[in-house]
């Protein structure tokens, strides 16, 4: 009996003592590990600073940015751009102040299928600033609302930074790329097609309490009528902040002004 109990002690030592060996041998792994993380962090830390100390010695002028640059960037969004009316379309009855002729000629021209304009890029050198192109391409969207009957969401780029503006909602934005032809759609018909977020009921099974509605509707007072994309909601713990937000989203969906 004694033998027998000596043996299962024996046996449960030598299971722990591998089991502290497994922990060991883990624990050197993960040392190890975060030791190679912490040296791939200063390398890419050392590499970032070295590029961003790097001067950019590319000056492209204003053909070759929408030839190397933007052409690429339009293509990867689905435009084909393998028509006239695509790049260079000419419009009339500009400003003498902008054109002194009256006539201009848009960069980029992202039609949908019933021939109307989704929208339009005015393009820049890169080394000139983006936004220096803003006033221009919103007198190209006035032509082109002017003679289709539809406004188009604009787009401004140097090709390095990219901006969009639909200024019958929003003020610009910088942008990572151009949009698809789905999502210019999305957009313009959301002109038409959403309700008014300020009035909508809001669903008080997913936020009864009076705050909670309170901090709903001043956010969509907020997008709706200062027409801003974001807002901040200090709220504290255990208020219902989370439902507060799903409340918020469902009242979006409904009006048509998010997915």
């Amino acid at each position: 009996m004694r033998l027998a109990k000596q043996a299962e002690l024996k046996a449960q030592a030598e299971k722990y003592a591998l089991q502290d060996a497994a922990l060991a041998a883990a624990r050197r792994k993960n040392e190890d590990l975060d030791a190679e993380l912490a040296a791939l962090r200063a390398e890419i830390k050392a590499a970032k600073a070295a590029n961003e100390s790097r001067p950019d010695t590319h000056d492209y002028n204003e053909a070759q940015t929408r030839s190397l640059i933007i052409d690429l960037l339009l293509k990867e969004a689905g435009w084909a751009l393998d028509r006239p009316q695509d790049r260079e379309y000419p419009v009339t009855g500009m400003p003498v102040s902008a054109a002194p002729s009256g006539k201009g000629k848009v960069d980029y021209v992202l039609w949908d299928d019933d021939g109307r304009p989704l929208g339009l890029v005015e393009a820049k050198r890169t080394t000139r600033d983006a936004q220096s192109g803003k006033y221009q391409a919103q007198l190209y969207a006035d032509r082109l609302e002017e003679k289709f009957g539809q406004r188009p969401i604009i787009f401004y780029t140097n090709g390095y930074h990219t901006f969009i503006w639909d200024n019958l909602n929003y003020p610009p934005r910088e942008v990572q790329g151009f949009y698809t032809k789905d999502e210019l759609r999305l957009l313009i018909q959301r002109r038409v097609s959403r309700l008014t977020i300020a009035t909508l009921p809001i669903n008080e099974q997913i936020a009864g309490r009076g705050y909670q509605a309170h901090a709903i509707r001043r956010v969509a007072e907020t997008f709706e009528n200062d027409a801003q994309r974001d807002a901040l909601l200090v709220m504290a713990t255990g208020s219902g902040k989370t439902r507060t937000v799903i409340a918020l989203t469902d009242l979006m969906m409904r009006a048509n002004w998010a997915k």
